[in-house]
């Protein structure tokens, strides 16, 4: 993790600016393993805004890219992939109606709050492409959220590394800690969604 740190961080703004475009793009691992990695190389606070705005861009970058498939999938293509793909979350297909539903009456709220819901964050963009909410506010909308939540993590890891004397140690404990809380946000959603289909 060390060395792919050090050699995404040579890349500068661009470097970051391309892992988060992929990380959003393809979510093989969490994205606050990678924030956290990032924050904890920023040696200043202007290095750590220049960090925020370069994520920010790559993540925004991405979502354009799940919204564009959206509009080009249709609503029955859209739905089949969220589903099938978020099903092990408990991200069925009436959560994805509800989903659906609220986009329609708030779409700018609910593009900025799903940029930092786990696994919401990823589909939200599919369904705002669906729905075709207007670009500008999708953009708007989506920017301020990735900043929110690639913010949150880059600041937590700038924080560790001034502020505690281990904080490669330190680090690996949040991110267990979050790791943890996301599986048992993902059970208890799964346990409703079971009580719901025996209700």
């Amino acid at each position: 993790m060390e060395h792919w740190l050090a050699w995404l961080l040579h890349g500068g703004f661009t470097g970051i600016c391309m892992a988060a475009f992929a990380e959003k793009l393809v979510p093989v691992f969490p994205s606050y393993v990678l924030y956290m990695g990032i924050g904890m190389h920023m040696s200043d606070a202007a290095q750590l805004v220049a960090a925020l705005l370069a994520s920010s861009l790559g993540s925004t970058l991405a979502s354009a890219c799940w919204y564009a498939l959206g509009r080009a999938l249709g609503q029955h293509r859209t739905e089949a992939l969220v589903v099938r793909a978020g099903r092990r979350a408990g991200l069925d297909a009436a959560r994805y109606a509800m989903l659906v539903a609220r986009c329609r009456r708030r779409p700018f709220v609910l593009v900025l709050l799903g940029q930092v819901i786990p696994v919401v964050r990823l589909c939200v963009p599919l369904i705002a492409g669906v729905l075709e909410v207007r670009p500008r506010s999708f953009l708007t909308a989506t920017a301020l959220g990735n900043a929110l939540w690639n913010g949150t993590f880059l600041g937590m890891g700038f924080a560790l590394q001034r502020h505690v004397s281990d904080p490669a140690q330190a680090g690996i404990a949040v991110v267990l800690v979050l790791l943890m809380l996301e599986a048992l946000l993902a059970a208890m959603w799964r346990r409703r969604q079971r009580l719901g289909e025996v209700g």
